[in-house]
């Protein structure tokens, strides 16, 4: 019997009974093996899905009998069945009734449902023995039932379960919910209580009890979670691990969603040899910018208070702990822009003994930046600030602060067919070691371009002029007690201008390859003249000059150091040439480029001393090269060759099998000789700290493998092993095993890294700690399924770069 009744201003209700709303939020980043295997176990919405109110659309009951008295009771039996759009609803038995409320022009329809009682739609699936629902205001009452989620993971059942304010609001009594498959209850989550509430996006939950089994491990009078896209206050995945260091350690997250343009992660991070540090992070978004802000505490470390003695650290010295981060960029009216990355901690140990993702304990100092720029059309100025907090005793370092610094760039790109630009800066140099100089420099820097270019080539033809003031301060002391040996001493005040004239051509032919059909290869010839004449600079202290690589892309820079105090000599011819290989979809397979500085003068600087037959012809060769050689497999590599050093000196190449983002094997060689490493480090700070000097002393030879791969269905393994072959020691270790299923993940790990160094007579080695963790990770309370690899490779001292 069927009966239509059409656009019927009603609603058969949604019974949503989710507890946890972490399971319908978006679940786009699934591993894509695991998620079809758990997808098997989960139910479909497989009617064509219904738009539009539901309230607008027509009901439509099938039973196999019905009777009633008009207009006041209905009862329809057997395999009675209701839909409404996207809404269906059965039992045995329906039971309609409407009354007349005293006062009341509208009467009021209940329904009861009786026996076999299953509601579903395309978010759920409901099930109990019996149902009760005011059809006026939606309000619905189901006994004893048990819901499945449709389409993703998430299930439980609750004693009663009620809908209330027009659908609004889910309230559970004694309800559970697990993201297990049906059959499975490894863990589940019971409350009291339980209010979903969709508008607000949160779930509720009364004295809360988190099982494994059936046994209860953890209770909470009152839990809140989010059920949707929106932020939501709630603890985080805890994490648990043991190292030499900390002890056992156990870090539980907790987020608090402060504001739409604001929120923190608070943690709790417990060691059992330092105590109970309290990390705190904010993050923000203002008009003036984004940023974020963290600052961990940790009263009375006990460990290091053992430490003080060994490191030479005064006993009465406070033994709390403490960081400071400040990370800010932004834009403010379209011209204005703030910048800020600032890090101070409470003792020069700090990055040695706790964890960072900010720094770590191999970078001797925190940097601390600050900058505020103005900028129009034509022109923008910024004026910042440059600090350092070191590490260890400062009377063997040599780090120069900029406070403050101001740059001005001026632009003006209708002059005919010139572009025309002025640079200029001044600054002020102070050094955190008072044995070195100090100096206030001022810059100018105009420079005129003329480019041409069409489709295939392009020619660039630039000159400048660059003019310097320098005013050096404390340069008596320096040269008569620290550097006595210096052939040019320094002097107080020192002018220097010099020219600057380049030509940079270009070309790029492509040719259709007859034996790849649909590839096409490139040819990109390149070449660069460079022309700056001699000025002597002996008597200017490097402020801010260091020695730059010098790669295939580096051989076409016009400058040898970084910064202004150090301008070398050139009257060089840069030669390259670079082809590459497209398939049919553009898509880059194959590129290789081969270079060389051709000098016809030597490049000085009036610091070194140079020979007209060893600095000049050909002095650095230097040549990259990447193949992808199928989707799966890639290589990559570089190399440098420098005459004057008669060596190669700069090498690295990686090989790598990648068939998915949990399936990767990579090896590695990285190489720099130690003649390079004490001309890139010549007066440096770095050569007098001992933690530096081994490379400066060896050199760099370093090699590596990686490999992520699944073991078994639900098994994976990671592990990541680099090796010093000059110094004959492993530089990192890390070995990972990950059990991954439908309700739960299981991470254990165990790294071994450098830590910092630790005197051994005369020599410094290598200090490491070692730390096992442990993570546990629950199906449905996040949105991933991946087996976590790639964060595990990531983690390490030397992290994981994919090579293509």
């Amino acid at each position: 019997m069927e009966f239509s009744i059409p656009r019927m201003k009603k609603r058969i209700p949604t019974l949503l009974a989710t507890m946890i709303g972490a399971a319908i939020s978006s679940q786009s980043a699934l591993a894509d093996d695991l998620m079809s295997q758990c997808m098997l176990g989960v139910p479909a919405f497989n009617r064509p899905l219904v738009t539009g109110q539901t309230n607008q659309l027509p009901v439509t009951i099938h039973s196999d009998s019905a009777k009633g008295n008009y207009p006041d009771d209905a009862v329809f039996t057997g395999n009675v069945d209701v839909q409404q759009g996207n809404s269906r609803l059965q039992s045995d038995e329906m039971q309609l009734h409407q009354r007349q409320q005293e006062g009341q022009t509208t009467p009021v329809r209940t329904v009861d449902a009786l026996g076999n009682v299953q509601y579903d739609d395309n978010q759920v699936i409901l099930k109990g023995p019996k149902a009760w629902s005011n059809l006026n205001t939606k309000d619905t009452n189901v006994w004893s039932g048990n819901y499945q989620m449709v389409g993703r993971q998430g299930r439980g059942d609750a004693d009663l379960m009620k809908q209330r304010d027009d659908n609004r609001y889910t309230i559970l009594e004694n309800g559970t919910f697990t993201s297990c498959l049906p059959g499975y209850n490894s863990w589940s989550v019971v409350g009291s209580e339980v209010i979903q509430d969709r508008q607000e996006e949160v779930a509720e939950i009364w004295n809360a009890r988190f099982k494994l089994g059936a046994v209860p491990i953890f209770y909470s009078p009152y839990l809140q979670l989010p059920i949707g896209d929106r932020r939501r206050s709630g603890f985080l995945i805890p994490n648990a691990k043991y190292g030499s260091s900390k002890g056992f350690e156990f870090i539980l997250p907790y987020y608090w969603n402060i504001a739409p343009q604001a929120d923190a992660t608070i943690t709790p991070h417990y060691m059992s040899k330092r105590g109970m540090q309290l990390e705190n992070e904010f993050r923000y978004l203002t008009q003036f910018g984004a940023g974020l802000m963290e600052f961990d505490y940790l009263p009375s470390d006990d460990q290091y208070d053992k430490d003080k003695s060994a490191r030479g650290i005064a006993e009465d010295k406070s033994n709390d702990r403490w960081l400071f981060y400040w990370q800010h960029a932004g834009v403010y009216d379209q011209h204005w822009r703030f910048n800020a990355n600032y890090t101070k901690v409470s003792d020069p140990y700090y990055f040695n003994d706790l964890d960072s993702k900010y720094y770590s304990s191999t970078d001797g100092y925190a940097t601390q930046k600050f900058s505020l720029g103005y900028a129009e059309s034509n022109w923008d100025a910024t004026l910042s600030s440059r600090d350092f907090q070191v590490f260890g005793d400062t009377s063997n370092r040599n780090l120069y602060r900029a406070q403050p610094q101001l740059d001005l760039n001026y632009y003006q790109n209708d002059m005919g067919p010139f572009d025309g630009r002025i640079y200029a800066q001044a600054v002020k140099f102070t050094n955190v070691n008072d044995n070195y100089p100090e100096a206030t420099r001022l810059h100018i820097e105009p420079t005129l371009d003329l480019p041409l270019s069409n489709g295939w080539a392009s020619l660039d033809t630039e000159a400048k002029f660059l003019a310097t003031h320098y005013q050096q301060d404390d340069v008596s002391y320096y040269n008569n007690t620290v550097d006595t040996a210096r052939t040019n001493q320094l002097k107080e005040s020192v002018n220097r201008t010099m020219p600057q004239f380049k030509v940079d051509g270009r070309l790029v032919f492509d040719r259709d390859m007859n034996w790849a059909e649909g590839y096409t290869q490139t040819l990109e010839p390149r070449v660069q003249y460079l022309y700056i004449p001699y000025r002597n600079q002996s008597d200017i202290y490097p402020y801010d000059s260091t020695l730059l690589q010098t790669d295939y892309t580096g051989l076409f820079r016009d400058r040898t150091y970084s910064g202004l105090d150090r301008i070398a000599s050139a009257n060089e011819v840069a030669t390259g040439v670079t082809s590459r290989i497209y398939d049919q979809d553009l898509v880059e397979r194959f590129n290789v480029s081969v270079g060389q500085i051709y000098s016809f003068t030597p490049s000085r600087t009036g610091v070194n001393q140079t020979s007209e037959e060893d600095d000049t012809g050909s002095l650095i060769w230097a040549g990259d090269t990447y193949w992808k050689v199928s989707d799966r497999w890639g290589v990559r590599g570089g190399l440098q060759y420098d005459t004057r050093l008669d060596n190669v000196s700069q090498g690295n190449a990686v090989v790598e099998y990648r068939r998915d983002a949990d399936r990767v094997v990579q090896l590695s060689y990285r190489y720099s000789s130690p003649e390079y490493v004490a001309s890139a480090l010549e007066g440096s700070s770095l050569l007098n700290n001992p933690n530096y000097r081994r490379i400066y002393e060896k050199g760099i030879s370093q090699v590596g493998a990686t490999a992520s791969w699944p073991i078994a269905d639900a098994w994976s393994v990671v592990g990541a092993y680099y090796y010093d072959t000059r110094n004959s020691k492993p530089a990192s270790q890390l070995v990972g095993l990950q059990y991954s299923s439908c309700c739960y993940a299981i991470r254990v790990g165990y790294e071994r890294k450098i830590n910092g160094w630790e005197s051994n007579g005369t020599r410094f080695d290598s200090k490491y700690d070692n730390q096992i963790s442990f993570n546990i990770e629950l199906r449905g309370l996040s949105s991933g399924y991946g087996l976590g690899t790639d964060q595990m490779l990531r983690q390490g001292i030397i992290p994981y770069q994919r090579a293509f």
